[in-house]
Parts: structure tokens; C-alpha cells; sequence
């Protein structure tokens, strides 16, 4: 049993929730990163595909989704999304804690290219680290160039010629209880990732393994799961505008 940290599960619940509103059949998952949200897409029956950059990552992701990649469903792409070059086009692309990494030049290319693999009327999921108040040690370590406000998402959205379909600050207020104590175990457990290079931080943020705060001994999972933290996610919809919220999930869809 995989027991992920409290931040994401609140993040899976909100997006399962919004995947039964939309029909969505087939996707790409950039950064997908062990495979988790892959996962949940496939188990609603979508097929895709899924990228990141960290080799161990693609690695685990293919193990955790074997049977859908057997069956054809999924492949796992060791590769950076921008030499993608596939004849097929996806109802959604999703993007968890990734454009954070792109200066501003890169990040246009990304969002071009994302668009260009969509079909009409398609979307496009992000999920970001948010508000820059709460600059720290996590995103000097995972090589962030910015963390995002609301704002950002509207420019991004006149910018590029896409409609935002859903906008939502998430996990507040859990992961902002949290964040002295995840502060302290990614000081104690990951300074050394500080002498990396900007590069090498993004592709070792595909496969982070710090205990109690991205991996969680199986005995957690008897708190740590959708059922027991699904009050959580209520509050957290609750402040789905605040400010102080630690993620912003934005959906958009493609006008052109």
C-alpha cells in the first residue's frame, strides 16, 4: 500500500471530483513523476501517456501501472515533454509542479507545445506551488523559479488565447499547519540538494524519498487516506480564493 503525503491526497480528491464533470478520455501527464496521478486516470478508464525526466521515476510509474501498460493503455516516457512528437492529440494534459521550474522563455515553448498536443476544445490541468510570501527552503531545493497567485493564471490566460474553466487554491489550511515541520525535515534531510544545478534539482524533485514528508510508513495509511481526510478536503474548499493557500490548481481549456 502507497501512502502519499496529506497535501496530495487533498490535491487527488479535488481532481477526481472535477474528472466526473468533464469527459475526458485520454491524456498526457507531464512530470507524471512516480505514476500516482496517472493512476488515477487510468482507473477511471482514460488511456495516455505519461513523461518525466527522472529515469528512477519512469521506472516506478511503469511498475506501478503495468497492467494499464500491458493492456496498451499507457506508456511511460523517459523524455522532456518539448521533443515529444506523437500523431496523437489528448483531451487533457496534466501538469503537476512543473512550469515552477521554467524561466520565461521555456515556459512559452511549454505552453505552445502543450496546446499543439490537445484536441479542440481540450484542457489543460496545472498545479502549482503558490503565493511567493511562502518562499523557502523547499523551492530552493526543488530549483522553483517562482511559486504562482491567481493573478498569473489570468495573464496566462489572455496571453495564450485559453479560457479558465476552474481556479482553486488548495490544501489551505492543512499544509499551511504543516509547514514548520515540513521546512524542518527537507532542511534536515535535503540541504545538500542546494549545491545542484537548476537542472539537476528539477530532475531529482521526480523522485524525492524523505520520510514524513514525501513517503510515509504503511501504518499512516490508517489516517492517510481519502475516507478519514475527506473533512480536510471540505475546509479546504471552503478556501478555494484565499491567498495564503500553499497549491493552485487551474484548469484551462484551448480557444483555438
Amino acid at each position: 500500500m502507497i501512502v502519499l503525503p496529506p497535501g496530495n491526497i487533498l490535491q487527488n480528491i479535488y481532481l477526481k471530483e472535477r474528472i466526473k464533470l468533464n469527459k475526458w478520455k485520454t491524456f498526457i501527464e507531464v512530470g507524471a513523476g512516480n505514476g500516482y496521478v496517472s493512476n488515477i486516470l487510468l482507473k477511471k478508464g482514460f488511456s495516455g501517456i505519461g513523461c518525466d525526466l527522472n529515469q528512477s521515476a519512469c521506472f516506478n510509474n511503469a511498475e506501478l501501472n503495468k497492467s494499464f501498460v500491458n493492456k496498451g493503455n499507457y506508456a511511460v516516457l523517459h523524455q522532456d515533454m518539448l521533443s515529444i512528437e506523437t500523431p496523437q492529440k489528448f483531451d487533457l494534459l496534466i501538469s503537476s509542479m512543473v512550469i515552477e521550474h521554467l524561466p520565461p522563455k521555456t515556459l512559452n515553448e511549454f505552453i505552445l507545445k502543450c496546446k499543439s498536443l490537445l484536441n479542440k476544445n481540450g484542457a489543460m490541468i496545472f498545479y502549482v506551488p503558490a503565493s511567493m510570501k511562502y518562499w523557502g527552503i523547499e523551492d530552493e531545493i526543488a530549483g522553483h523559479i517562482k511559486r504562482y497567485e491567481f493573478e498569473d493564471f489570468k495573464q496566462m490566460s489572455n496571453q495564450y488565447n485559453l479560457s479558465i474553466q476552474n481556479i482553486a487554491g488548495l490544501t489551505y489550511p492543512l499544509s499551511n499547519w504543516l509547514l514548520s515541520l515540513s521546512n524542518a525535515l527537507i532542511k534536515k534531510k535535503e540541504s545538500k540538494v542546494l549545491t545542484m544545478t537548476q537542472k539537476e534539482k528539477t530532475i531529482y524533485t521526480g523522485n524525492r524519498n524523505v520520510t514524513y514528508k514525501t513517503t510515509f510508513p504503511k501504518p499512516f495509511g490508517l489516517v492517510l487516506n481519502e475516507s478519514v481526510m475527506y473533512p480536510l478536503h471540505l475546509l479546504q474548499k471552503m478556501f478555494i480564493k484565499t491567498p495564503n493557500c500553499l497549491v493552485i490548481y487551474c484548469e484551462f481549456i484551448k480557444n483555438d
